[in-house]
């Protein structure tokens, strides 16, 4: 693609334009060649750019190659990816491998690939693309333009919206971790709830999602969850909240809209999170947490010897405080 059509896809200003190149990839600035544009985040990166053209978000007079000035060059440059690589599209299928149930309902456009299992009554929308070796539960819906990476399990009685995705080996409506005691012995306590995904929400791969115990667990919509994510039974997520790999969330908790549980925070259960709340890596969340703050608790690595010190005095603490009280 020509830089002047690059540039006028992205409605971009072009610097220092002197001949129409050829782009042939997107590259980071550190690996961007004489046939690739890149785009420039951090003035301190000048020096590495080797690359045909940049995206920028101001001109810079020293830089002697083609620039196109943006607004925002990463986000520009984020959009030119969907451009130069978009998905190949294929024609609605439903492989001869796959096994379909009673009375399911799957939109022509839609792909089904080899050896999906479908249950009764199942309802899958437009565009769909559900990979080798998914299985749908009974009663599931799934909406217009969404993606089931291979091995992904939705059991029974599940809601999804539109532009959702779901990558490999998440486990969507499993039973929750709810037991009764009687006769010393533990005892499954049967959940009869549901999952409820709504729109334009991504679940990486290997997250687990387990179904209410009476009621609903909730996903709202935007919502961004990563790899290796727990959500617990009646759990309410909100709009737009994002959760980083290895997020805990025990049942019947309540997070915000707008909210970022970063990597390895665990929530207990029961807790409500507010909206715009921030919680750093590694923290753990044992009581309600108002709006729009930033909490955490985490402990940065420090030298071993020097921590194991730290950890002989914690039992003193209090006998320390009454001495200093005196």
């Amino acid at each position: 693609m020509k830089i002047s059509e690059i540039a006028r896809l992205l409605n971009g200003k072009l610097e220092n334009f002197t001949q129409d190149k050829e782009i042939k990839n997107l590259k980071s600035i550190e690996t961007a060649a004489e046939d690739d544009i890149t785009f420039l985040k951090n003035k301190k990166d000048l020096d590495k750019i080797k690359a045909g053209a940049v995206i920028v978000g101001s001109f810079i007079p020293e830089l002697n190659i083609p620039q196109i000035v943006v607004d925002k060059p990463n986000i520009a440059f984020y959009k030119l990816i969907d451009i130069f690589y978009p998905d190949e599209k294929k024609e609605g299928f439903i492989s001869n491998l796959a096994i379909v149930g009673k009375n399911v309902e799957i939109e022509k456009s839609s792909q089904i690939h080899e050896y999906v299992v479908i249950k009764d009554n199942v309802k899958i929308g437009k565009n769909c693309i559900i990979h080798p070796f998914c299985y749908i539960g009974e009663n599931t819906q799934i909406g217009d333009n969404c993606i089931l990476y291979p091995n992904v399990v939705i059991y029974k009685d599940t809601a999804i919206g539109n532009n959702v995705i779901i990558h490999a080996n998440s486990v969507i409506a499993a039973d929750g971790f709810g037991y009764y005691q009687e006769d010393g012995k533990h005892k499954k306590i049967k959940h009869i709830g549901k999952v409820i995904i709504e729109d334009d929400v991504e679940i990486g791969a290997n997250t687990t999602i387990d179904r209410a115990m009476l009621d609903e667990t909730v996903i709202k919509k935007g919502t961004k969850i990563d790899n290796l994510v727990m959500i617990g039974h009646n759990c309410k997520v909100g709009q737009n909240t994002i959760l980083v790999s290895q997020v805990g969330i025990a049942g019947s908790s309540k997070i915000g809209n707008n909210v970022i549980l970063a990597g390895q925070v665990g929530v207990a259960d029961h807790i409500t999170i507010g909206d715009n709340v921030i919680v750093t890596a590694k923290s753990g969340v044992g009581s309600d947490l108002p709006p729009n703050g930033i909490y955490g608790s985490s402990i940065n690595a420090i030298e071993w010897k020097k921590w194991k010190r730290v950890i002989a005095i914690l039992p003193k603490l209090p006998e320390i405080l009454k001495k200093l009280e005196k």
